[in-house]
């Protein structure tokens, strides 16, 4: 069988601009003499769609367009994913059940399923509702239905008989999450396999996150370990977002064989492929390198696509430290220099050193940078201040008056120059709190709040082997060596004489990391580990003795620091632009956070008073 890999970048609510592209994609399909063109999970209206799901016009145009891809069907089996309705059926919000669904068409028709249940139609049996996903807030899943039906006795996951050139095909069609089954009662891969299908399609649209194309290898050998069938996975590129998280899809649609093992695939780099596979030969993508960068970069060239058509340019504070540094570079590769403003806004706390690498760097990218001093404005803002204030003004309200007026420069900036404004904060600080509320939180987007600093060396240093130059300037990225890390220009806020960041690099990236992306894991879980010593087995153990934290005074003095300003960030947080997702763990909706004091547990408790004993051994 000759099968395409329609990998295509679904627009989120674009249902005209999806269809079209799925019918060029198909024309091209049936000139290559195709046998089945497969599509991604709701390709035709987009997945994060948020309430607009409740919008009943909406999804009755979305409805509208299946018979204009039936109608495409002749001649070649298409396989796509959209929404469907059950109006006799109210659902938990009372109106019409909505359902996630993969349609499978051919020569007109609907291909008919072995029970003859829903012929044309396969229900997601698997509704996440964890980190970004809320599916069940939106659809009704098959096993769901089935309740509501009384249908208890009906397979769901009967195969479709799919008859092509005097032959049956038996295929087994599942969406996404069905394959990711192991926390859930039913397995719908499970049932195909008993059932001896010829293969089985998953229609996919899966954000991309560190490591994720390891967890879906992870899925599929799963079930190769026993008797298993060829495996097809399609999945979209490109970006969605639910107001608050910007998620990026990477593609790596994929064919698997009955070891489990992938003989075709479509590139993993984010980017629109239509590509046609015979089941019996390999075809197999280059892996994307510096997948990081390039989600990143996707991320901005998307959003600005979607959300602005490309209309504005970009403006960016150039302060010459890492972030902005990251992110101007990360701006230019994704929208061109011309579209590349930095302003340089320095006080009297700035130094030559970071000045000279704002240049260096607008150089090298060849981006406008305009300087200007900005000291005369935090003075007469002090003046001004004193008007309503007989206290004194403390050096900390200096600080953030500095950054607050830096905030309002671009953001009149940008209107003045019919643009946006990109948010510079990394992970790390917006996790500790270190960042001032309407003056360096402020953007349209932020695609480096979920990249942790470590992150940014290796990004930087990406950015500068991908263009065979110094991009970044090299004295802002530590040298490491062993149990030792050198510093050319630390890392500071520069709002004050001789002021570095209060981090410990590297072991509080790592504690932030275990706190978002691992909440089940518990603070008390690192704690134990560090009473039994296990601690020192890892990468962990190495920074711990660094920063002479292997003294437990200190530790828990840290920790408790660090535990305080999480809490304490809350709120700034949910005032932040939204946030490109990039980890198991980003703030926003995927890692959810309530303004509550914060209290500690009794194993907390009780693990401090243990490790603080040995202390005082």
């Amino acid at each position: 069988m000759k099968i395409v890999l329609g990998q295509m970048n679904v627009l989120a609510g674009q249902m005209s601009l999806n269809v079209n592209k799925m019918l060029d994609m198909i024309g091209k399909a049936k000139k290559e003499k195709a046998d089945l063109i497969v599509f991604p999970e709701l390709c035709v209206t987009g997945y994060l769609l948020a309430d607009k799901w409740m919008d009943q016009n909406f999804v009755e145009t979305a409805l509208s367009y299946n018979e204009v891809l039936k109608k495409a069907s002749e001649g070649i089996g298409i396989i796509w994913g959209n929404v469907s309705t059950f109006k006799d059926i109210l659902g938990r919000d009372g109106r019409h059940v909505r359902c996630n669904t993969a349609y499978f068409a051919y020569n007109n028709n609907w291909v008919k399923k072995e029970n003859d249940l829903f012929d044309g139609r396969y229900i997601k049996c698997l509704n996440p509702d964890y980190r970004i996903f809320d599916d069940s807030r939106y659809f009704l899943s098959a096993l769901e239905l089935s309740k509501r039906m009384k249908l208890d006795d009906v397979d769901f996951t009967s195969p479709f008989l799919f008859e092509k050139d005097d032959h049956t095909y038996r295929i087994g069609l599942e969406i996404c999450e069905d394959l990711w089954s192991q926390d859930y009662q039913f397995d719908p891969t499970s049932q195909y396999l008993n059932q001896n299908v010829d293969f089985i399609v998953n229609i996919s649209s899966s954000p991309w996150t560190r490591n994720k194309e390891k967890g879906r290898e992870k899925q599929i050998l799963r079930y190769a370990q026993h008797d298993f069938v060829p495996f097809v996975y399609v999945n979209a590129v490109g970006m969605q977002n639910n107001s608050k998280t910007v998620c990026v899809f990477d593609g790596d649609s994929s064919i698997y064989n009955e070891k489990g093992e992938r003989i075709a695939s479509c590139n993993d780099s984010f980017l629109e492929e239509c590509k046609i596979i015979e089941l019996n030969e390999t075809y197999l993508a280059d892996k994307c390198q510096n997948k990081l960068t390039k989600a990143l970069i996707t991320a901005i060239r998307e959003f600005d696509q979607q959300v602005f058509q490309s209309r504005f340019k970009w403006i960016i504070g150039l302060s010459g430290g890492l972030d902005s540094s990251v992110n101007a570079a990360l701006l230019t590769l994704s929208l061109g220099k011309e579209r590349v403003i930095g302003l340089n806004m320095a006080t009297r706390y700035n130094s030559s050193a970071t000045i000279d690498n704002a240049h260096k760097l607008a150089h090298a990218l060849g981006i406008e940078c305009r300087d200007g001093i900005i000291q005369k404005l935090v003075e007469e803002q002090i003046e001004c201040l004193k008007q309503y204030t007989q206290k004194e003004i403390s050096e900390f309200a200096i600080e953030n008056i500095q950054a607050r007026i830096r905030g309002s420069i671009l953001s009149a900036i940008s209107q003045i120059e019919n643009g946006v404004v990109i948010n510079n904060g990394n992970k790390i600080e917006g996790a500790l709190g270190y960042a001032t509320l309407y003056g360096d939180t402020i953007g349209c987007l932020a695609p480096l709040q979920d990249v942790t600093k470590v992150e940014l060396f290796e990004i930087a240093r990406s950015i500068n082997e991908s263009l065979d130059k110094e991009v970044i300037p090299y004295n802002l990225l530590p040298e490491v060596e062993n149990d030792h890390i050198k510093w050319e220009t630390p890392p500071s806020a520069e709002l004050k004489n001789n002021q570095l960041d209060p981090m410990k690099w590297f072991y509080h990236d790592q504690i932030i990391q275990i706190l978002t992306e691992y909440p089940g894991y518990g603070i008390e879980k690192l704690m134990q580990q560090y009473l039994d010593k296990s601690i020192y087995e890892t990468e962990l153990g190495k920074w711990i003795r660094y920063y002479g934290l292997d003294d437990p005074q200190k530790f828990i003095e840290d920790l408790e620091w660090v535990l305080q300003k999480f809490q304490l960030g809350v709120f700034k947080r949910l005032q932040t632009p939204p946030i490109v997702m990039v980890s198991r763990g980003c703030f926003g909706s995927d890692f959810r956070e309530n303004q509550v004091s914060y209290e500690k547990s009794n194993t907390y408790l009780a693990l401090k008073e243990a490790i603080l004993a040995h202390a005082n051994q």
